[in-house]
């Protein structure tokens, strides 16, 4: 039975708070309805002083290394360096630096701002940026072309909360520059993600949609404000799909108690979405 014959449909929970429309609309052209409860709102740090005064002591300092979480962060970044007068010279301190991409969307912004791109993370998580770079430097202080602790790496953070990757980062190199672009917080109005939580543990939706990490551990922190962790972990673990962009989500999701998150090869939006109504299609449920 078809989603979108009219005897069968679909209601997916999306948490996005950015390209969410852009995500509703997919799922309604494939025949879907779409809950809309963002669990988090994108915060712009990138008119903060500690940006101001990172950047020019990058330009004063240029790094060894710049790894480049997010596309939008890049950019961003960018944005905010040319409002200061200071893009170009910007651009010419990490032109000779080995520029690490975590994705696909951060290789694009950094190959857009004309820097070459060193290493693209394979699966596109912070892990194995911290593996991959701890092997190099270990590498090069084994044959004697430098310090192993003595690299200066610039790290554009997509999730300034401590993650630990960040930590990891630090104990391996000489210095380690932060670059807080952006946060994503709680919503303001946290009202629409408690309807998303009520109708996933009441078992009207089939499915919800995670597009980054904070969206998965926001979502069970306003589940277990309200006394509802327990019961959405077991609707996640029971007839609700977990749908995740990516292995970043996913390894969110599973620290959360999800034992089966769903994500796309390659982990991209469209993806998703047509990986997501695959699975719904064959299990239609009667409405």
């Amino acid at each position: 039975m078809s989603l979108i014959d009219g005897n069968a449909t679909v209601l997916v929970g999306v948490t996005a708070d950015r390209r969410w429309e852009e995500q509703a609309r997919m799922f309604r052209d494939r025949g879907a309805e779409v809950l809309h409860g963002p669990t988090l709102r994108t915060v712009d740090l990138s008119a903060d002083l500690s940006l101001r005064d990172a950047t020019a002591e990058l330009v004063r300092r240029p790094p060894d290394y710049l790894v480049v979480t997010t596309g939008m962060g890049m950019r961003k970044w960018l944005e905010a360096a040319a409002g200061w007068g200071l893009d170009r010279s910007l651009l010419s301190a990490l032109a000779p630096a080995r520029v690490v991409a975590r994705g696909a969307k951060a290789n694009s912004a950094a190959r857009g701002a004309g820097l070459e791109v060193w290493w693209r993370a394979p699966h596109e998580t912070m892990q194995e940026i911290v593996d991959h770079l701890g092997a190099e430097l270990s590498d090069a202080g084994s044959a004697g072309s430098g310090d192993v602790g003595g690299a200066r790496v610039a790290l554009q953070l997509f999730d300034p909360e401590a993650h630990p990757s960040t930590e990891a980062l630090r104990a391996l190199v000489g210095e380690l520059v932060e670059l807080p672009v952006y946060q994503w917080v709680l919503p303001d109005d946290t009202a629409p993600a408690e309807a998303l939580v009520e109708a996933a543990v009441a078992g009207r939706l089939q499915a919800v949609t995670f597009t980054a990490q904070p969206a998965v551990h926001h979502l069970f922190r306003i589940a277990e404000a309200g006394g509802r962790g327990d019961e959405l972990r077991a609707a996640f673990n029971g007839p609700v799909v977990a749908s995740c962009v990516g292995p970043v989500c996913a390894s969110a999701a599973r620290d959360e108690g999800i034992g089966e998150p769903l994500w796309p090869d390659p982990p991209r939006l469209p993806a998703m979405v047509k990986q997501l109504m695959g699975r719904l299609d064959k299990n239609p449920v009667e409405m």
